[in-house]
C-alpha cells in the first residue's frame, strides 16, 4: 500500500513540473502577437522614413523647376531678339508664371521620390537618388508642361496676361493647343530636368549626409525645413546673385 502511494506521487508530481514547463496555449499565442507587433513596428517606421524622405524633396524639387522656368523664359527671349542683351527679366512675369512650376515641380519630386524608394528602397548613399533624379528628369518638365497651358489660360481670364486675348480665343488655345504644347515642352525640356534633377539631388545628398532618412535622428519636419532653407539659397543665388552665376546654366540651356 505504501508502495502504491509513492508510486501515485511520483507520477503525479512529475505531470505537475511538465505541465508547468511546458507553454500553454495562450503564451503561444503572445508570442506571436508580440513578434507581429516588432515587424509591424518595423516596417511602419520604414514606410515613415520613406514618406519623410519624399516630403522633404519637395521644396528642392519646386526650387529646381523655377530655376528652369526662369532660364526657359530668358532663353525665350534671347532667341525671339538677338539683339537681346542678358539681364535680368521683369520679375512680377516671373511670378506669374510660378504656379505651373511650383506645382509641376512639387508634385514630380514627390511622384519621382515615392518610385525610387518603392524601387530601392531608401537604403544606400546614392541609388535612390539617382532614380529620383532619373524620375523628376521625366515628370517634372510633363507636369509643368500640363500645367503651363492652364497658368497662361488664367493670366488670361484675370487680365493680367502681357497678352490680351479673348475669354474665347484664350480657351480655344487652352485646349487645342495643349497637347502639342505638353509633347513639345516635354521633349525639349528633358535636358533641363535632367540637370535639375541632379541639382536637386546633390543638395537633398549634403542635407541627407546630417540629418538623412537612414539616422536615428531623422524628423520629417525638420529635415523638410533645412531642405527649404536650402532650395530658398539656391534659388536665390540663381534669379538675385551674381549674373555670371546664371550666365553658365544660360550657356547650357541656350537653344543650339
Amino acid at each position: 500500500m505504501l508502495l502504491r502511494y509513492t508510486v501515485r506521487a511520483q507520477v503525479s508530481a512529475t505531470v505537475d513540473f511538465m505541465t508547468s514547463t511546458l507553454p500553454t496555449l495562450s503564451s503561444f499565442r503572445q508570442s506571436y502577437v508580440e513578434r507581429d507587433q516588432i515587424e509591424f513596428d518595423r516596417f511602419e517606421d520604414d514606410r515613415r522614413r520613406k514618406r519623410g524622405m519624399a516630403i522633404a524633396l519637395i521644396p528642392i524639387g519646386i526650387a529646381m523647376a523655377l530655376i528652369v522656368q526662369y532660364t526657359n523664359i530668358i532663353v525665350a527671349i534671347d532667341d525671339a531678339d538677338w539683339r537681346y542683351v542678358l539681364g535680368r527679366p521683369n520679375f512680377v512675369n516671373i511670378l506669374k508664371l510660378s504656379i505651373a512650376p511650383i506645382v509641376g515641380g512639387g508634385v514630380g519630386m514627390l511622384i519621382a521620390s515615392a518610385i525610387a524608394t518603392s524601387i530601392v528602397g531608401r537604403e544606400g548613399r546614392y541609388l535612390p537618388l539617382v532614380v529620383t533624379a532619373a524620375c523628376y528628369s521625366l515628370f517634372m518638365p510633363l507636369l509643368v508642361g500640363l500645367l503651363l497651358p492652364a497658368n497662361l489660360f488664367l493670366l488670361d481670364v484675370t487680365g493680367l496676361s502681357v497678352i490680351e486675348l479673348s475669354v474665347g480665343d484664350a480657351l480655344s488655345a487652352w485646349i487645342w493647343g495643349t497637347p502639342f504644347f505638353v509633347l513639345t515642352y516635354t521633349l525639349t525640356g528633358i535636358k533641363q530636368g535632367l540637370w535639375a534633377g541632379v541639382g536637386a539631388v546633390l543638395i537633398a545628398a549634403a542635407v541627407f549626409r546630417y540629418m538623412g532618412p537612414n539616422s536615428s535622428e531623422f524628423k520629417i519636419g525638420r529635415v523638410t525645413l533645412l531642405m527649404s532653407a536650402a532650395a530658398t539659397a539656391v534659388t536665390g543665388v540663381i534669379m538675385f546673385g551674381p549674373l555670371g552665376i546664371f550666365e553658365i546654366l544660360f550657356n547650357q540651356f541656350q537653344i543650339d
